[in-house]
């Protein structure tokens, strides 16, 4: 072991003393605190719409513009409330006056037994048939009506069950008429109208006279393709006499100059069984509903041309059940 001298010693311990003097070097704790906490997490890469930004405003567009349409077309929550559908057998009657519906109840009141009861008990009077021969709908255009075939040249054959009665609906432009057309009075009648109102020929034509006179005939007369009077389908009808003389209210006759027409009907507004005694008009049937609106008809007299025509809007014919 190397001889330690005293010099040696000294400087020792002078090396020694200063070291304990010294300061130690300052420690930045926050900084070690984050040195010490664990590197951050790589975030995981984005997925569905996040992934595709361009596909949510797609998304959005289309949404609004689906809303759009919903709305301009007034479908789904934008649709307009519902309107109460109509009634069976109901149509408006806002042109009927309550004067009309007393003179109907007085005229129903005067009228035979089996036509009285006929107002109650007829099969035209069910809900299913009502609703099969009423049509509220808006009248025809100009050119829907000129689409429909008013001339046929020869009357139809026998077609229909000549054991069953049969119930029109006159759905005009005051209101219905309920009609129960009879095989057993005028077959070839009954058949006849059927097919006409099967084939939509009353649609969209007028009450073209119309007598109100309490002194004289009272009828509401319509089914004249012209409009004038002296129109038809192109033929004539044979007489059938089963009910000569019957023109009592609310019976439905046939028009005829010489011959019976073709398609011209007149409704008995009033009794004209004396009036008409010894003429042959084809009776065929009668009202079981809407006297009131029968009475109500208005159009051209004899008197006076100038009186605007109510209209046959629908004529629709079922057999009855």
């Amino acid at each position: 072991m190397p001889k330690t001298t005293k010099r040696t010693e000294t400087k020792r311990a002078a090396r020694i003393a200063k070291a304990h003097a010294t300061d130690l070097p300052k420690v930045d704790r926050k900084a070690a605190q984050q040195s010490q906490q664990r590197p951050p997490r790589q975030q995981r890469p984005a997925s569905g719409l996040a992934r595709y930004p361009w596909l949510t405003v797609l998304i959005i567009f289309v949404i609004a513009a689906s809303v759009g349409l919903l709305y301009v077309n007034h479908v789904g929550p934008f649709a307009p409330p519902p309107t109460k559908s109509a009634k069976p057998g109901v149509t408006p009657t806002a042109t009927v006056s309550n004067e009309a519906k007393a003179t109907a109840t007085a005229i129903i009141g005067a009228m035979p037994t089996d036509h009285q009861q006929a107002f109650t008990k007829s099969n035209c009077l069910k809900d299913d048939i009502l609703k099969k021969i009423t049509n509220t709908s808006a009248p025809l255009s100009t050119a829907d009506r000129d689409k429909i075939k008013r001339n046929f040249g020869a009357a139809p054959t026998m077609s229909i069950n000549a054991k069953t009665t049969y119930c029109v609906g006159l759905n005009t432009s005051r209101g219905l008429v309920v009609l129960e057309l009879m095989p057993d009075w005028a077959p070839q009648t009954v058949n006849n109208f059927v097919y006409l109102a099967q084939n939509k020929f009353y649609d969209g034509l007028t009450f073209h006279r119309v007598l109100k006179d309490a002194s004289g005939i009272q009828i509401a007369q319509g089914g004249d393709p012209k409009g004038d009077g002296t129109g038809g389908p192109g033929y004539t009808l044979p007489e059938e006499k089963a009910k000569d003389g019957d023109y009592s209210s609310g019976t439905i006759s046939m028009a005829r100059s010489d011959k019976v027409s073709g398609s011209q009907f007149f409704i008995n507004t009033g009794d004209n069984s004396s009036k008409l005694k010894g003429t042959s008009y084809n009776t065929f049937g009668w009202i079981v509903k809407g006297m009131d609106v029968a009475v109500s008809l208005q159009g051209p007299s004899d008197s006076d041309k100038s009186i605007a025509p109510d209209v046959i809007n629908y004529a629709l014919v079922v057999p009855a059940s």
